[in-house]
């Protein structure tokens, strides 16, 4: 298996199990008189299960990324760098939007509110950015479709 289709995988078994915790939720009650629509023990096994499945899977894609050699880099720490910078890119999409709001003033009197930063210099950055994480991300999808999941 590829480490690509790891990933494909991992995401049904987490999708799986929000449907799972989401169905023992809606069984955990019934009306006196009648049953729940599943029996919560079944559903609690498939948890356990499919639980036991996730771990195994993301252990093995760990172990690959631990160990698979990107030029000068191992593969986790390229995902680490792209998944950070794209925290960073969303913090600062986040600060030019709040800096850009026009602030309306109807007379001279009332207070002027400025931009505390550069928002121009800022959007360079944010674009900069976007371009690693776009390279960094064709990089880790290209390694991860050449590469065997351990």
């Amino acid at each position: 298996m590829k480490l690509a289709e790891a990933l494909r995988e991992r995401k049904q078994l987490q999708i799986k199990m929000g449907m799972l915790r989401q169905k023992l939720i809606d069984n955990a009650t019934y009306q006196e008189g009648s049953k729940p629509v599943e029996d919560p023990a079944e559903l609690i096994k498939a948890l356990e299960s499919t639980r036991g499945e996730l771990a195994a899977l993301i252990k093995r894609i760990n172990a690959t990324n631990a160990s698979v050699k990107v030029g000068d880099f191992f593969l986790g720490d390229l995902v680490i760098d792209r998944d950070t910078r794209i925290t960073e890119v969303t913090a600062l999409n986040n600060l030019i939007a709040a800096a850009s709001q026009v602030s309306n003033r109807y007379s001279r009197s009332e207070i002027l509110v400025l931009p505390s930063i550069d928002v121009k210099e800022t959007q360079k950055k944010v674009d900069q950015l976007a371009k690693d994480i776009r390279e960094l991300d064709n990089l880790i999808q290209a390694t991860n479709w050449n590469t065997d999941l351990i």
